[in-house]
């Protein structure tokens, strides 16, 4: 689970790099107020795709001092002809050591923005810094 301001988001997680590279690629739905973690091992500038998506994505960029630094919106899934190299790169404007993927649109209809504090619980809590 992970708490973003008031909001929680019960959550798989991406910690090895071929669950973070398959992330939700393929996947029709996902369900309304869920999500992905990904877990990187340090903080940078990550760059990511929408290799084989089906749905609109909001990526939630997160420091490793558990706080949003920047959110992609409503991220459009490409169309499934376009080669790898034509792919669009997505990155957020600082460095993130975590990345919370959830239905396009559900940041800005849920009030979550850049400054809120996240907090990591249940199973993922105390394995990783949040």
């Amino acid at each position: 689970m992970v708490r973003v301001g008031s909001l929680d988001f019960p959550v798989e997680t991406a910690v090895k790099a071929d669950d973070r590279i398959r992330g939700l690629s393929g996947r029709a739905s996902l369900d309304a107020g869920t999500g992905m973690l990904f877990i990187f091992e340090k903080a940078e500038r990550l760059r990511f795709w929408m290799r084989e998506m089906e749905i609109p994505l909001d990526m939630v960029w997160i420091s490793e001092d558990c706080r949003v630094v920047d959110v992609s919106e409503n991220v459009p899934f490409p169309d499934p002809e376009t080669s790898l190299e034509d792919l669009p790169r997505y990155a957020p404007e600082s460095p993130a050591k975590y990345v919370l993927e959830i239905n396009g649109g559900e940041a800005a209809d849920l009030g979550l923005g850049v400054g809120d504090e996240v907090e990591f619980l249940n199973a993922i809590a105390g394995r990783f810094d949040c």
